[in-house]
């Protein structure tokens, strides 16, 4: 493999999907011909000592007022190391900014780069005609372009700005060592919690509008009157928390509906563990925000626990309808509380679907497979 420079500005510590979608595919690269350039954090050092590869670490985007753009920090790091890391060709994090860089410095410098794309970085560069300009001059110059799915591919091929070849996907995979939950916070939140003889529903995932939180609290109503014992719990954070909150009260449903805010990714595997089925029905919302995939549907197969999505966006990649879990209508709330119900009263259909999801994520869906189709994207 060429001697490679991934520039990103979201990267461990940073939290989100991209920043653990590069740091999984990094631990998994050649070290000795893999750099990486990323955003300096308080806390940087802590993670950059347990890696294999070498990480610089630079304030990349400028806080000066003065100073314009503001990305002028990140192309001068860059044009640095590639100069001084004998830097051969490029991987950038996202379009804009660190694409438009990737894009002056093959001028400059004649090294070809590749820009990995996630959906909404798409979204966000069509909204004025200057950034919609810089986005198709990026992919114009780009060796390769690298999509999370085939549906964000298929997204991008519709703007008519590359072609279906120069596009390849390379899945996010799931976190397998999130391990086995702590047995004693396990029995913290089964008794703190009263769910002793209770069918858990669970979602994981940031507390925003697409993830489809609101309609399963819409959908607890007729699942309680089928499963009784039904509980409804999610963990994450994010701006819907009162909303939801709001929501549970107002239909009746606020003693089956747990929030679990402040959770620590080593606490995570308790909750798959307690879970009997995992549902996030994300929706595409009108600004374009939707799925790019869904890490956490795979995630929960891992711990064989069937998982329900909804049709929309990359989410119908993650979840194959009765492979690994069920697919509905994210708007739909009978459709939802129908898939709910009928695996939380079918046993054997709810393990079947687990234990599908378990052996399709081995298979399939690792860090090590998908980091050797970036090597021979690269090679």
């Amino acid at each position: 493999m060429k001697r490679t420079l991934l520039v990103t500005i979201d990267f461990p510590p940073m939290f989100g999907g991209v920043a653990n979608y590069w740091a999984n595919l990094c631990r998994c690269m050649p070290s000795d011909s893999f750099v990486v350039l990323a955003q300096e954090y308080d806390n940087s050092l802590d993670f950059d000592i347990k890696q294999n590869y070498l990480i610089y670490r630079k304030n990349l985007i400028s806080n000066n007022k003065w100073l314009w753009p503001k990305w002028l920090p990140l192309l001068y790091q860059t044009y640095k190391l590639i100069r001084s890391e004998n830097i051969k060709k490029l991987v950038v994090g996202h379009v804009l900014p660190t694409g438009t860089v990737a894009y002056i410095l093959k001028k400059l410098l004649r090294v070809p780069y590749l820009v990995s794309i996630h959906g909404l970085d798409i979204a966000i560069a069509q909204q004025n005609k200057r950034k919609k300009w810089l986005m198709r001059k990026v992919f114009s110059q780009a060796e390769k372009i690298i999509t999370n799915s085939n549906y964000t591919k298929e997204q991008l091929l519709k703007l008519d700005c590359c072609v279906k070849d120069d596009v390849v996907v390379v899945y996010p995979c799931p976190n397998k060592t999130l391990g086995k939950g702590s047995e004693e916070f396990k029995q913290r939140v089964f008794q703190n919690n009263n769910l002793q003889n209770k069918k858990i529903i669970l979602t994981v995932g940031r507390l925003v509008e697409r993830k489809g939180h609101d309609k399963v609290i819409e959908a607890m109503p007729e699942i309680l009157e089928k499963i009784p014992n039904a509980v409804y719990i999610i963990v994450g954070q994010g701006k819907q928390l009162s909303d939801l909150k709001t929501k549970a009260e107002e239909i009746q449903v606020k003693d089956k509906v747990l929030f679990f805010t402040d959770m620590m990714d080593n606490e995570l595997p308790t909750f798959y563990e307690l879970a009997d089925v995992f549902i996030m029905p994300s929706r595409q919302l009108a600004n374009g925000d939707v799925e790019g995939f869904g890490i956490v549907y795979l995630e929960a197969n891992i711990y064989a626990k069937p998982a329900i999505a909804g049709k929309s966006g990359g989410a119908v990649e993650a979840v194959e309808h009765n492979l690994n879990g069920l697919l509905v209508d994210p708007l739909n709330i009978n459709e939802i509380s129908q898939a709910i119900v009928s695996v939380l009263e079918n046993q054997t259909k709810a393990k079947e679907l687990g234990e599908r999801g378990r052996e399709r994520v081995i298979e399939k869906f690792n860090w090590e497979k998908q980091a050797a189709e970036l090597v021979k994207i690269l090679s």
